[in-house]
């Protein structure tokens, strides 16, 4: 990314800020009409990528080169084009209304600036694969074999992934353009009031003094921070650049700190409330609410983040590694002082959980992000303290009193005036905030909103691949040959799926890998009989955790870069230490309890297998209960690992079973490892 400077930084940043204003704006006031919203929204950031973006990362210079200038003002005509003749474009009829010349040339230049920008921004692999679906388009009927279909022109090729919402404005890029800003502008929030600073401190202070805890550290702040933050890479820089440094320094090897820290970034894509822009995807591909698919992600996220702090601390345990003194933490009874900083997460979730929408719920929790900083000022001077906290106290008190005396207040809410008086009212009084001042607001629009460039970008991309699919018909034909290939053996259809997401995923962002998994992958495992949730939570799972599996793997990438160590030696310890990750989403498409969406009975024996199959797999993967054991009850463990998994009672009573043996046998000191070292944790 360029480092700007002088009057352009300036006027970057007033843009940026504009640009999320607009979407809150809209947030709260109402969206416009999906195509327009869309085509609004990918118009504004489109410019964004080829002013911060040099055309090659090579390139240093700080300033904008004129033709990039040229490139962010073409970027803007497709959707001032279509904001002008919205109402002609709309109500055209797809394939027999003529498309005119000049939605012909917009329609192509919007493609080309589209592909440049994600080569940019995303990289070369996405721009392959969206390059490749664009000349099937126009090649099907010379392809020979399975894939051979019609061929359509260019204009035909234009119409669709232009002019229609099935395209590049198709609901990817509606999501980024309502669920995804608004979410990422709470994130911005939650930074600058010190929310992720609270998160950061808890997990230090009641895991950095138990053996192996710089480790215990990465992985609990990354589960908090990761759940608002929902990117792997963000998350590792977010949390990494404290916790490699200080695993390291206690004696954990460089490849092994950076793993922790993947793993643990990576899994909070799958970890509620926000997952990232892939959940909202998936809610909206299946037509499903928000909280139905948060509702359904606890059990795995948890399996998940419950392996992954098991093996560290028995590793921990395994090799003498100790924790960090008392002084070098911030006191216990310090951080609980603090625990209202939690309120606008817990916000957040109720909002969801009571049957808000994703937006509105993240408006209230932009809204408690805000409200909770008036009781954590910054100044030195006790008098702008004081008033600090009145004001948020009073604010505190209207809130409250307007939720419990909900009809006389709705009146106002619902009225554009009394909006504006609130919204006005939000504004005088952050001059008041001591704790997040009227720079912070903005500093806290602006971080949110310049993580959308990425987001947005995939997704429009992404819909040229929906496009293509959904004019030719192609992903009929991949559900026929898998079809084909598999016959009736599930399992192996769900290897075939696996595999597929997991190389779709390598070098893409999420949200790209999801979308492109979900479309070519999802409807394969629906035909094989497979429930729509379980299918899209599969290929979301292995989207996600691409992030960890070499050769490709961005969060090893991104560890890698702030530990020095091999960034594939990184990523194959990731994957050991994720290696639940691996195994529960084919667990779940077997088990509906797992996502919480059998009968009561079944969803509690989920839970119970659930915590038999992290206790089975930790114990086997790192050898160590309360002594190394030998391979043989490593053996059994991951039989019992495994045994969990089936949704049976006798076979969890069995595998549970098993367990406690072993466990027994190694606390006893019956049972002890001959060799007490090993050469995991050696460089």
């Amino acid at each position: 990314m360029r480092k700007l400077d002088g009057k352009v930084k300036i006027a970057i940043y007033v843009y940026i800020i504009a640009v999320g204003v607009f979407h809150l704006y809209t947030s709260i006031f109402g969206n416009f009409e999906a195509y327009l919203q869309r085509a609004l929204h990918l118009s504004m950031v489109l410019p964004l990528v080829f002013v911060l973006y040099p055309v090659s990362k090579k390139l240093k210079d700080s300033g904008v080169p004129f033709y990039d200038w040229v490139l962010a003002g073409l970027s803007f005509l497709p959707g001032a084009y279509i904001a002008a003749n919205y109402w002609a474009i709309s109500t055209r009829i797809v394939q027999v209304d003529p498309i005119t010349t000049t939605q012909l040339v917009l329609g192509i230049l919007l493609v080309v600036l589209l592909l440049e920008a994600t080569r940019r921004i995303v990289g070369m692999p996405l721009t392959i694969i969206a390059l490749v679906f664009l000349l099937y388009m126009g090649v099907a009927a010379k392809i020979p074999g399975l894939f051979q279909g019609i061929s359509f022109s260019v204009p035909e090729i234009v119409e669709e992934v232009f002019l229609t919402d099935e395209g590049i404005f198709s609901s990817p890029l509606g999501v980024s353009a309502t669920y995804v800003m608004i979410f990422l502008i709470f994130g911005g929030f939650l930074e600058k009031s010190g929310v992720g600073d609270f998160f950061m401190r808890f997990a230090q202070a009641f895991t950095g003094t138990q053996p192996g805890g710089p480790a215990l550290i990465a992985v609990t702040s990354s589960c908090l921070f990761g759940s608002i933050s929902g990117s792997a890479v963000a998350n590792v820089y977010g949390t990494g650049t404290f916790t490699i440094p200080l695993m390291k320094k206690i004696g954990y090897p460089a490849y092994f700190a950076g793993a922790v820290e993947a793993v643990a970034s990576t899994g909070g894509q799958i970890m509620p409330p926000v997952m990232g822009a892939g959940a909202f995807l998936m809610a909206s591909f299946l037509g499903l609410p928000y909280r139905t698919v948060m509702i359904a992600a606890i059990i795995p996220a948890l399996m998940y983040y419950g392996a992954v702090f098991l093996m560290v601390r028995l590793s921990a345990h395994k090799y003498g590694l100790k924790g960090l003194s008392a002084e070098e933490l911030p006191k216990k009874k310090d951080v609980l002082k603090d625990s209202y900083m939690v309120i606008p997460l817990v916000g957040l979730v109720y909002f969801l959980l009571a049957g808000a929408t994703p937006m509105r719920a993240a408006v209230f929790g932009i809204v408690l992000a805000w409200l909770v900083s008036f009781f954590k000022p910054k100044s030195q001077n006790q008098a702008k303290q004081r008033l600090s906290i009145i004001i948020g106290a009073v604010i505190s008190v209207l809130i409250t009193v307007a939720f419990v005396f909900p009809r006389f207040v709705e009146p106002i809410i619902k009225g554009d005036i009394g909006l504006w008086i609130l919204v006005a009212g939000f504004v005088a009084a952050t001059f008041l905030n001591d704790g997040m001042r009227p720079k912070d607001v903005l500093d806290a629009i602006y971080s949110g909103t310049m993580g959308i460039p990425l987001v947005a970008i995939a997704c429009a991309t992404a819909g040229i691949v929906l496009g293509s699919v959904a004019l030719t018909g192609i992903g009929g034909k991949l559900v026929g040959f898998v079809l084909s290939f598999a016959k009736d053996y599930r399992f192996l259809g769900l290897l075939l799926i696996m595999a597929i997401s997991i190389l779709l995923g390598m070098g893409l962002p999420t949200t790209g890998a999801y979308i492109l998994a979900s479309a070519l992958g999802a409807p394969i495992l629906v035909k094989m009989g497979i429930p729509p949730l379980s299918a899209h939570m599969f290929v979301f799972y292995f989207a996600v955790i691409s992030n960890i599996t070499p050769p490709v793997a961005l969060a090893a990438f991104a560890a890698a870069s702030i530990s020095g160590a091999n960034p594939n030696k990184i990523g194959f310890q990731a994957m050991r230490l994720g290696f639940l990750a691996f195994v529960v989403p084919f667990a779940f498409c077997y088990d509906q309890g797992l996502l919480l969406q059998a009968s009561p009975i079944a969803n509690v024996l989920a839970v119970a297998t659930g915590i038999i199959s992290v206790l089975a797999f930790g114990y086997f993967w790192v050898g160590y209960i309360k002594h190394p054991i030998p391979l043989w009850m490593r053996a059994i463990l991951l039989v019992a690992g495994v045994m969990a998994l089936a949704p049976q009672a006798l076979y969890v009573a069995v595998s549970a079973g098993l367990v406690i043996v072993c466990y027994i046998l190694s606390a006893s000191g019956k049972v002890v490892a001959v060799h007490q070292k090993a050469v995991v944790l050696k460089e």
